[in-house]
């Protein structure tokens, strides 16, 4: 499964939920060539990109929509922002309203546990 996570500029909401998505695959340790493609191919059933809503262009965030099965946006409550995005995810769209940054740390302890509970209402394992 693909998914793209939004917040305002990609680096603290969108970047815990997308590192969190990722975690589900578990560690790789790619030995050789082979054993990276097999990874690749095989075992990173979950992908996920963190960007921001204000911090990419229409076309990018486009690309990207269509690129995902699964479009998360965590921005800021702006309906401007909601809009564009339904427009450009349509049926994918899902809104993770957890407020503003007031974290400023992906890794925050209170942020990370958020995520983690969204991944596991989404049934993600």
């Amino acid at each position: 499964m693909k998914i793209l996570c939004l917040c305002n500029h990609g680096n603290v909401r969108s970047a815990c939920l997308a590192r969190e998505i990722k975690d589900l695959n578990g560690a790789c340790q790619p030995l050789n060539e082979q054993t990276f493609i097999d990874y690749i191919q095989n075992f990173a059933k979950y992908q996920s990109i963190a960007i921001g809503a204000h911090a990419n262009s229409k076309e990018t965030i486009k690309i990207l929509c269509d690129w995902a099965d699964k479009v998360v946006d965590l921005s800021d409550n702006i309906p401007t922002i909601q809009n564009f995005l339904v427009q450009l995810a349509g049926s994918k769209y899902e809104r993770f309203d957890i407020g503003g940054d007031r974290w400023g740390n992906p890794f925050a302890d209170e942020l990370r546990n958020i995520c983690q509970q969204k991944i596991k209402e989404w049934g993600f394992k």
